[in-house]
This record gives structure tokens, C-alpha cells and sequence, in this order.
């Protein structure tokens, strides 16, 4: 069955919500207040794919990670450095990015902003 979750924030203020997700958050030593919304997943029926959206404080990042899995991330609004392996990049709003699977991956967010962006990985991958 299809689902539908509708935006329910205000992108004016950087307020990402939808309608029946909730927020996990993600506070470790490494990683301090990223918020992570599966948008479609497994609780949706998606048998293939999950798609995801993190909102990184200013001056958070994502962990530093690498793992079988690749990852599709579009960057909605902020501007993040991306380490890939031994390379960086500074990216903005609606710069797209492939992440091969055992690529070592991080983003930070090197704005004055928050940063967002949406994230498709595998349904098999850990989400």
C-alpha cells in the first residue's frame, strides 16, 4: 500500500517535520544533535529503498563511516564539507552526491545555518 506523509515544517524557519514521522535523534560523543526522519521505509511497505532526510546543527556533522552500502544524498539547504575517502568538497543547496559502498564518508556542516539534507540508501542497508 502507498503512503503519503505530507510537510508539515516551514522551510522559511528551517522546521523539516512531516505528518506521521517522527524525528530520531542522534547524540553520541562523535555525532551531538542530528536529527534523522525516515521518510519511506520499511514501516511504509518500501521493499527496496528508504528514503531519509538529516537536519545537522551548525557545527555538527554526520559520523565519520564507511560500510558496504552506498548512499544518494541531495543537499536541501546549508553548506556541508564532504570527505569522501581522502577527498573534500564543499557542497550547497540541490548539489547531488554518490557514495560508493566502503567509501569512507562524513559530512560537516560548515555553515551559519542548519544543514539538511535527503539520503537513499538500500532497504537492506541499516537504517
Amino acid at each position: 500500500m502507498s503512503t503519503i506523509h505530507r510537510f508539515l515544517g516551514d522551510t522559511t524557519t528551517q522546521d523539516y517535520t512531516w505528518e506521521g514521522v517522527e524525528p530520531l535523534e542522534i547524540h553520541t560523543e562523535e555525532v551531538r544533535q542530528v536529527l534523522k526522519h525516515v521518510l519511506v521505509g520499511p514501516d511504509d511497505g518500501a521493499p527496496n529503498f528508504v528514503i531519509r532526510y538529516f537536519h545537522v546543527p551548525i557545527g555538527d556533522n554526520t559520523f565519520y563511516d564507511k560500510h558496504p552500502h552506498e548512499h544518494g544524498i541531495v543537499i536541501l539547504h546549508g553548506k556541508a564539507r564532504v570527505q569522501i575517502n581522502q577527498e573534500y568538497y564543499e557542497l550547497g543547496p540541490l548539489d547531488a552526491i554518490f557514495i560508493a559502498g566502503n567509501d569512507i564518508h562524513q559530512l560537516v556542516n560548515i555553515g551559519d545555518s542548519p544543514l539538511g539534507f535527503l539520503c537513499v540508501i538500500t532497504r537492506q542497508a541499516e537504517y
